[in-house]
Parts: C-alpha cells; sequence; structure tokens
C-alpha cells in the first residue's frame, strides 16, 4: 500500500511538473520533472528481485537433517506457489533452525537440491543464504516437472562454510579458564 502512495504522488508530481514547464516554457521545471522519475523507479511493483523466506509463515518450513554422519542438510518446505520465481536470488535463513532427524515424505513432494554453484554467500553473516532461482529454473527444463511444482529444497551444509555454520566459540576472560 505503502509503494502504490509513493507511486502515485511521484506520477501526479512528474506530470504537474510538466505540464507547468510547458505552461510557463521553464526548462527548469523541464529538469525537475525529468529527474522525478529516478525516486520512483524503485517503487515500481516489478523492481522486485529477490525473496526473503521466513519459517513458520504461509507454511514455509526450514530444518536442519542429521544422519548418516555427514554435516547434513538444510531442508526448506514450502506450500507451492510460496516463491515467485521471477526472482534473481531466494534467500533461505540457516542460523537457529531446529535439528531433525527424518523429515515428512508425501507423494506430492517435488524437490530439487541446490548445488553449490546455485549458492550466493554474499550474506552469510546475516545468517542468510542466497539462492539462484534462474539456475535452478534452467536446471528443471529437463526433468518432468516445472519450478512451480516445487515444493521442498535441499541445500547441502557441507556447501555452506563452516565458520558460518556454527556459532563463534566463546573467549575466556583473564582469570578464568574454559573446559571443553
Amino acid at each position: 500500500m505503502k509503494r502504490v502512495a509513493v507511486l502515485l504522488i511521484g506520477l501526479t508530481a512528474f506530470a504537474a511538473f510538466l505540464g507547468f514547464s510547458i505552461v510557463y516554457e521553464s526548462p527548469l521545471l523541464l529538469y525537475i520533472a525529468s529527474a522525478i522519475p529516478v525516486f520512483v523507479v524503485p517503487f515500481l511493483p516489478d523492481i522486485r528481485r529477490s525473496q526473503l523466506l521466513r519459517p513458520n509463515r504461509r507454511g514455509v518450513e526450514i530444518v536442519r537433517l542429521i544422519g548418516g554422519g555427514g554435516p547434513g542438510w538444510l531442508v526448506v518446505t514450502f506450500p507451492r506457489g510460496t516463491i515467485d520465481w521471477r526472482c534473481k536470488t531466494l534467500f533461505v535463513p540457516f542460523r537457529n533452525v531446529p535439528t531433525v532427524e527424518t523429515v515428512s515424505r508425501d507423494d506430492d513432494t517435488a524437490l530439487l537440491t541446490v548445488l553449490r554453484h546455485d549458492l550466493r554467500l554474499n550474506r552469510l553473516k546475516s545468517g542468510r543464504i542466497g539462492v539462484c532461482l534462474p539456475n535452478l529454473s534452467a536446471r528443471t527444463a529437463n526433468l518432468d516437472f516445472t519450478v512451480h511444482e516445487v515444493n521442498r529444497l535441499i541445500i547441502p551444509l557441507a556447501d555452506i562454510p563452516m565458520r558460518t555454520r556454527t556459532s563463534p566459540a566463546p573467549v575466556a576472560s583473564r582469570n578464568r579458564e574454559l573446559h571443553a
């Protein structure tokens, strides 16, 4: 709603300055009118390039699956239609997610494994990992299902750098020892 209001105010201001520049034949008003779209463009509805999944909203579930002695998997389950596949990047929070040993499975599950080259690791400090959605879309071109049918993503924890997966080690003060 706020975006629509800003868009309407910007368009009204643009039309007003453009009209006044014609009526008063003022190049200054024309320059001002030409600068207004620069401030309106970020509020256009199709500007969205990324999406953030939030656990426990709209049926989104993010868990850490352990087992088999390996580092495990980050399993992201969501209802169909939750992800906007036109976006460039999907951000998934990976810190403070619950750890489970099994994940429920049903016949309608269509899953994609997120490979190392699909990951965008530039926001790791914020506790989120980015997934390149165009890569996943291109990979489904040869599969029996489309990205719009996908309702689960599996991310190997081995592909997330170790320093970001664990919490920092406690630091000892001057007069106290730490025992492991």
